[in-house]
């Protein structure tokens, strides 16, 4: 098994809808009817919306414009502590020992032209054991209102700073919290989640010290994100000693209330950065981000809510068929295997599975399912599965509703024909073009940034033909209404070698 060496370009396709969006789009119909209905109110939507767009960007948690991470998990006696607009000679020395002092760890959103010029202070700010995110390079505070490109540049800049230290921020703080409509899609192609704060003491970065603490940490409940600053304005009444005192009380209430200054990721449950290597590299995919971070809820997730009941009827489909199509002896190869929700059921219809993910955290919790059921002919990869090349052959290829990720569906296709065994079986579940679809999809998209792909019968055939598969069967179930005959595929095909993929129409 190898990696494409070719320059990746995103397997899916990217879409950062948002509320914004939606309201947007609400308020232009709305105007429209209102025009014919009644003209004199017609402008009202338009005005409300424009008014959301100068509101919104001060209140980061109503997630407006993006997804924003302001609050964790909620049931484990943490918060997070985040210092912003380091490092700083001064105060960053002092900080750390405070916080070494008192067992306390927290996640610093350092700007990258200070990091650029205080190295060391960053080395010390990792060697301690704390982590890093991604606070712009220049800390514009008007960034928001400057151009897509200076945005992106911005966040670049930084991350290649940050690169020479062997880290890749995944998160980044837009400066003072504020956030724009470009926003989502930058740092979707960063690879990056947007964190902002759940508690911020008005502190004016640090101008305003006396109270802090207090202020801060009146409310304070477990997975609150705190913002805190680094630096001292010039002239700061007292030098260093008023501010360490007030970070001292917020480390004491925290204790108080019996919660620990745990590190962000342990707060937000997803990877706050990764290692990476000095040179310019590629950057994280913000679908395995978006899994990595879901991977411990996943199952409770689907087993719950709207989507229950669809993978209810997803997982009866899949049982009533596996065992028909496969046999003991048979190797399968799934993508997008996912937290193992039909790994397992594969592995005890087959001999031996091949499960390939992207998100390493899904595939442990997989391991660990696979070894609870003592399940032992079950390998994990990590990876895309639209780059990676097998080397071996299966029996069987197998997707569970994961193949709606893949902008060129006829191309992934094209590669699983040439790892099947002459005759071997494709056999998936996706994503069915319809009314109820569409909600999903531009849910989906709002969620995490990417349009899921839905099909319809004639262009499912077209693209099989494509790729050099008979079908066998393709049948429509899950969630059938008056409003849709089910809103996904069952596809059963066999590779067809009558004729060389190659030279298919």
């Amino acid at each position: 098994m190898t990696e494409d060496p070719r320059p990746a370009a995103p397997s899916h396709l990217r879409c950062p809808l948002s509320i914004f969006h939606v309201a947007a789009a609400a308020a232009a119909m709305m105007t429209g009817l209102l025009v014919i209905l009644e003209p004199r109110l017609a402008l009202w939507p338009l005005v409300l919306i424009v008014l959301a767009c100068f509101v919104a960007p001060f209140i980061p948690r109503l997630g407006f414009f993006l997804p924003v991470i302001t609050r964790g998990d909620r049931t484990r006696p943490a918060a997070a502590l985040t210092f912003d607009d380091g490092p700083d000679p001064v105060t960053t020395p002092l900080l750390l020992d405070l916080l070494a002092r008192r067992g306390a760890r927290a996640a610093f959103f350092l700007i990258g032209e200070k990091a650029e010029h205080h190295p060391d202070l960053v080395r010390a700010i990792l060697a301690a054991g704390h982590e890093i995110g991604n606070h712009s390079y220049s800390h514009d505070v008007f960034l928001m209102l400057r151009g897509r490109a200076r945005l992106k540049r911005e966040i670049a800049r930084s991350q290649d700073v940050l690169r020479v230290f062997g880290i890749r921020p995944l998160v980044f703080r837009p400066p003072v919290g504020i956030t724009n409509p470009l926003l989502y899609g930058t740092i979707l192609e960063a690879g990056m989640t947007c964190v902002c704060f759940r508690r911020r003491p008005a502190d004016f970065g640090n101008r305003r010290l006396t109270g802090l603490s207090t202020r801060l940490t009146r409310r304070l409940t477990a997975g609150d994100i705190l913002l805190l600053h680094e630096g001292l304005p010039p002239r700061a009444e007292g030098g260093t000693g008023p501010w360490l005192a007030e970070i001292e009380g917020v480390l004491d209430a925290l204790a108080g209330k019996g919660l620990r200054a745990a590190l962000l990721s342990e707060v937000i449950r997803q990877p706050v950065l990764e290692s990476a290597a000095p040179a310019a590299g590629e950057a994280p995919d913000s679908v395995r981000l978006f899994y990595e971070g879901l991977a411990g809820l996943y199952d409770d997730e689907q087993d719950a809510g709207a989507a229950s009941r669809l993978r209810r009827s997803e997982r009866e489909a899949v049982l009533a068929r596996i065992g028909g199509l496969l046999s003991p002896a048979d190797s399968v190869l799934e993508i997008g295997a996912g937290t193992g929700r039909f790994t397992l059921l594969l592995a005890r219809a087959a001999g031996r599975v091949t499960a390939v993910d992207l998100s390493e955290g899904m595939l442990r919790v997989l391991e660990g399912k696979a070894r609870a059921a003592g399940l032992s002919g079950i390998a994990v990869i990590r990876g895309d599965a639209g780059r990676l090349s097998f080397e071996a052959t299966f029996d069987a290829v197998c997707a569970f509703s994961s193949l709606e990720y893949f902008r060129d569906l006829s191309g992934l296709l094209g590669r699983l024909h040439a790892c099947l065994k002459p005759g071997g079986l494709l056999y998936f579940t996706l994503a069915r073009r319809s009314f109820l679809r569409i909600f999903g999809q531009i849910g989906n998209a709002m969620r995490q940034g990417v349009w899921l792909r839905a099909y319809g019968r004639r262009g499912l055939g077209r693209i099989l033909h494509r790729a050099g598969f008979r079908p066998v069967e393709i049948r429509p179930f899950g969630l059938k209404s008056i409003l849709s005959g089910g809103i996904l595929w069952e596809v059963a095909a066999r590779r067809d070698d009558a004729v060389p993929p190659s030279l298919r129409d």
